[in-house]
């Protein structure tokens, strides 16, 4: 592939127009200067190679910030395979306890189940009784959850579970779902979430111990839409 336009860069690193302008606002990506006669900007073969780095990376679970860290590493000359298997280990173990986070949940829900008796009117229900109390117990990891790691230590506080619903304006397109989406998904405490640029919203899963509604907008905002809470 020889150099091109920014469209075509795109459509052989697998990902839209909007995600290679979102990294280049990010500055992990160089963005071409722009001829003097007005023509089109021209992307040269490494930016494939490196919006699939990056695309590959984020896949396993790095943020965009670490994904720079990465980047770096292949250019500082004093870096060595040990500085990229320490930052790895430390994202497993992020994985690890996120995994241990996601089976209490599952737990705390499952126990709502078997109290449910499914049958008779909404009153009586136990899962929507327990959905209005202010704070919902999620029960604590085992140990040796995830991992059967002993030495991994986790966290053992009470969630405070909740779906945040914000509006988001300037999604035009897939591209900017799947930014929206990472944008959401490296945020601490974000469980899960759903985008849909159709219905400009996400509604998102999130610990509201670690982060608040109003982060989550600033940091769709900072990837260049706008948000608010609904």
């Amino acid at each position: 592939m020889s150099a091109t336009t920014i469209s075509k860069a795109a459509q052989a690193a697998g990902v839209g127009v909007e995600t290679i302008r979102f990294y280049e606002r990010k500055g992990l990506i160089e963005q071409p200067p722009k001829p003097r006669d007005g023509g089109y900007r021209v992307y040269p073969d490494d930016t494939v190679r490196r919006v699939r780095f990056i695309r590959r990376a984020q896949q396993l679970g790095f943020s965009l910030r670490e994904v720079a860290d990465l980047l770096s590493l292949r250019l500082a000359s004093h870096a060595d395979a040990s500085d990229v298997q320490r930052r790895a280990m430390a994202k497993l173990q992020d994985v690890d306890e996120k995994i241990a986070r996601l089976q209490r949940i599952r737990r705390g829900l499952a126990e709502l189940l078997a109290r449910c008796p499914g049958e008779g009117a909404l009153q009586c229900c136990s899962i929507l009784g327990a959905l209005e109390q202010e704070d919902i117990s999620i029960p604590h990891a085992s140990p040796h959850e995830a991992t059967g790691n002993p030495s991994l230590r986790h966290d053992t506080r009470e969630n405070a579970m909740q779906t945040v619903k914000l509006r988001i304006d300037g999604m035009h397109c897939d591209g900017c779902v799947e930014i929206v989406r990472h944008v959401l998904e490296r945020q601490s405490g974000v469980l899960g979430c759903s985008v849909s640029h159709e219905n400009s919203e996400a509604r998102v899963a999130v610990d509201t111990t670690q982060v608040s509604s109003e982060q989550l907008a600033k940091a769709i905002e900072e990837a260049g839409y706008r948000a608010r809470v609904t």
